[in-house]
């Protein structure tokens, strides 16, 4: 360590711990101040309110705030991450100094979860100036007792229950393992219960190792034992619902030997253990996908081994994938190895890791010369920082190396951004965008043609022109590791909302109900951000927000995908048969509204005769 160095960490240290700022020259003071002045004229608060179920306030309640695709400031000029608050006697909260980003605002309380909201920001992601309303209800429980095959009650068995999807039995995004991080082991007389609880439908395990609470006991190397007394694929389903308990629900422990599967972690390159993080190495079900087991391994020297152990007989998939702490840099994943347990430990793998992918571009605002700006008023002044980009798989790709979600990316004062872990495969970027004046005018890739060898003559001496390609319309392709640049999203003021209802004249087509919208405009038809499916709630009530003004064909159709009730859903990745077959479906019906520029439509009465149904 150089002197300059050691003398540079001291001040960063005191500065850090006493507030102290270095000496800076005049120039840069002033551009400090000038910068320090403009976040403060863009600071804002959020506040709210958290209640129970039946409305009554919920006090010394704890309320996170953490911004989502960056990290955002709750000071000018001072970094940081999550806010924590806790609410007063009335339930209420604020939490001011923010600086311009999307956050997600969650609350916590002993054997309480939080609902997601009802309201129309139905995706829980919230800006300054926002007000929030947070309910918080009674989780549910499970509980039962261990036994021996002898009927005996067996103690320190640890016992998870492990989501597999929503009170209907549909999947959903809510994470899997429940209670993650508390230890639910039985007691003296092979009781357990698991409380607090996300509404939804579970099965439980007892044994073995499943990646939660429970790593170490005297049974985990156990093959785990399902209720009642099964392997996981015939495990019973129970569903769980707020504030329920659900009890007798016995296991006879099988005390069946699990078998390890064991191997090492291996970088293509040594400097890819520079900043070496933690390897976590998943199992997952070859036929179903499910997670099986799960450990993390952390840089030991050259010791880079891991072990699952507890593994039941059967096939599977195991991947390893290792996060570091570079925000700039993607994580690195193994591409997934088939593994067969047969009666025996399985040893001697070798998972090599390979970056993934990364796309960085720029969000910019379109400013038409000689056009008036959109008079649209709206409630509170938007930022760049607020909008949220992610990026998202073609339909005929949808097969992942890992189960892992790419985090959305937001971008920063200059529009630029960075969208990380993405696996090789076609892709499409969706942008959630704040306020309600916006909406996306284009989305394309500058990239440079392909090089061929030429003649040397005078015409080959002038550089060839980037080629444009229409994201919207036709996604880009991604190789394993590139570092895609180039990608602009266009964004431009004066956007319109639709908010109605369906009323169905006919008999109710079987499957929830959902209201395309289509533009009407020829010239419009491969405008494939003009298009959108947006799934109605259970009065029948449906929004589209952020849209292009114009003409719009509107029909009710049976939902073809998963989506929110009553949000809608980007239809970019429609192909060019099924987006003929839409667009003649809602010629044919000729039920149009015109949109114009700012127009917020709220109280739309939508009739059909029958639902059209486009399949995939």
């Amino acid at each position: 360590m150089t002197s300059q160095f050691r003398t540079s960490l001291v001040i960063a240290l005191l500065a850090a711990l006493f507030g102290l700022v270095p000496a800076q020259s005049p120039d840069k003071a002033q551009a400090s101040s000038d910068q320090t002045q403009a976040n403060a004229a863009r600071i804002g608060s959020l506040r709210g309110r958290v209640t129970n179920s039946d409305g009554q306030p919920m006090a010394n309640v704890t309320v996170n705030i953490s911004p989502i695709g960056r990290a955002a400031g709750r000071r000018p000029g001072m970094p940081g991450g999550a806010v924590q608050t806790i609410t007063d006697d009335e339930g209420n909260f604020q939490v001011d100094g923010l600086l311009p980003a999307s956050y997600a605002v969650s609350s916590a309380a002993p054997g309480y979860v939080t609902l997601p909201p009802e309201d129309e920001n139905s995706a829980g992601i919230y800006h300054p100036g926002d007000s929030v309303l947070l309910t918080l209800v009674k989780g549910g429980v499970i509980t039962g007792k261990v036994m021996n095959s002898a009927g005996e009650p067996l103690t320190g068995v640890s016992v998870n229950a492990i989501r597999v999807g929503n009170v209907d039995g549909e999947a959903d995004a809510t994470p899997a393992a429940a209670g993650f991080g508390r230890n639910w082991r039985t007691n003296d007389l092979g009781l357990w219960r698991i409380y607090g609880l996300v509404p939804g439908s579970y099965i439980v395990q007892a044994g073995g190792r499943s990646g939660g609470p429970n790593q170490f006991s005297e049974f985990s190397e156990d093959a785990p034992t399902f209720y009642p007394s099964s392997v996981r694929d015939a495990a019973v389903i129970l569903t769980v619902r707020a504030g329920e308990e659900v009890s007798g629900i016995d296991i006879r422990y099988r005390g069946e030997k699990g078998r390890t599967v064991s191997g090492r972690v291996v970088a293509r390159t040594e400097s890819g253990f520079a900043n070496f993080g933690g390897i976590q190495i998943s199992l997952r079900s070859a036929a179903s996908g499910a997670q099986i087991a799960t450990t993390m391994q952390m840089d030991r020297g050259n010791s880079r081994g891991f072990a699952l152990y507890g593994i039941p007989d059967g096939d599977y998939e195991i991947v390893a994938r290792r996060s570091g702490f570079n925000p700039l840099e993607s994580d690195e994943v193994s591409a997934p190895r088939r593994v067969s347990v047969r009666g025996a430990d399985v040893s001697g793998l070798e998972l090599t890791l390979a970056p993934l992918a990364t796309v960085s571009g720029k969000v910019i605002i379109e400013k038409k010369p000689g056009a008036p700006a959109a008079a649209c008023q709206p409630q509170r002044a938007s930022f760049i920082e607020e909008v949220l980009l992610t990026a998202q798989r073609d339909e005929a790709a949808r097969e992942a190396l890992s189960p892992d979600v790419p985090r959305p990316a937001a971008p920063a004062a200059n529009g630029e951004f960075l969208l990380r872990n993405l696996e090789a495969g076609r892709w499409r970027i969706n942008a959630l965008l704040p306020g309600e004046s916006w909406y996306v005018r284009a989305i394309s890739l500058s990239k440079a043609p392909a090089s061929a060898p030429v003649r040397k003559t005078a015409a080959a001496t002038q550089p060839s022109a980037a080629s444009v390609i229409n994201v919207a319309r036709d996604g880009f392709s991604l190789r394993a590791g590139e570092k895609l640049k180039g990608l602009t999203v266009t964004l431009a003021e004066g956007a319109a909302s639709l908010k109605g209802k369906v009323v169905t004249d006919g008999a109710k087509p079987a499957g929830r109900i959902g209201v395309y919208l289509v533009p009407a405009e020829k010239e419009s038809a491969d405008d494939l951000l003009r298009y959108a499916l947006a799934g109605t709630r259970s009065d029948g009530s449906f929004q589209f927000s952020h849209f292009a003004p114009g003409r719009y064909y509107l029909l009710a159709g049976t939902m073809p995908e998963a989506g929110s009730s009553g949000s809608a859903l980007s239809l970019s990745a429609l192909d060019n048969t099924r987006r003929a077959t839409l667009r003649r479906e809602a010629e044919a019906r000729g039920i149009a509204i015109d949109l114009s520029p700012c127009q917020r439509v709220t109280d739309y009465q939508f009739r059909t005769a029958g639902a059209f149904e486009i399949r995939k």
